[in-house]
């Protein structure tokens, strides 16, 4: 079956506007630091996450500790090639594991035009049909987000084919 665009648009903007409503009531003083919506095309769901700054600050430091002490280990045993995925330079700065935000899969979406595993059996040739239907998303979401409460630094970003954190917007240039 051949993926439907407007249904998947329609199954995340009504997402995202459930998200957004149930953000207001349940958690009106949250301030927005990150959101995250990803696709999963194996699993034929998508969700949005938030984050705080101060979750992320408290995820950044813990990520940040865990590379020092595999750094100083590295360096140690003598092994500089190991040391060097570690070296501060690579240090994250602000987490962007939507498994790690505060308000992880807050809403959350099934697409039942989607095929169970459409990535895996398409080989990833799933994402030249997804991905531009996600930066519609992301569009839409970072319009109707300017609302609500965010950080001076907020960032949306949308899934990839390789990475959680794909395509990212932020208020400086609405787009990255």
């Amino acid at each position: 079956m051949p993926f439907d665009k407007k249904n998947y648009l329609t199954e995340m903007k009504s997402m995202m506007d459930k998200a957004i409503e149930r953000l207001k009531t349940e958690k009106p003083e949250f301030v927005i630091y990150t959101v995250s919506i990803w696709t999963d095309p194996n699993a034929a769901a998508s969700a949005i996450s938030f984050d705080s700054q101060r979750n992320s600050a408290l995820q950044v430091q813990e990520s940040n500790e865990f590379d020092q002490q595999q750094y100083e280990e590295f360096i140690a045993e003598g092994d500089l090639e190991s040391a060097e995925s570690f070296k501060p330079e690579t240090w994250i700065k602000r987490n962007s594991n939507p498994a790690n935000f505060e308000l992880r899969d807050f809403e959350e979406t099934h697409h039942p035009d989607i095929p169970i595993n459409w990535e895996y059996e398409k080989g990833g040739r799933c994402w030249p049909q997804l991905k531009p239907a996600l930066t519609e998303i992301g569009n839409y979401a970072f319009k109707k987000i300017q609302v609500m409460p965010i950080e001076a630094d907020f960032e949306l970003a949308i899934n990839g084919k390789t990475d959680w954190y794909d395509k990212i917007w932020n208020i400086n240039n609405g787009n990255i």
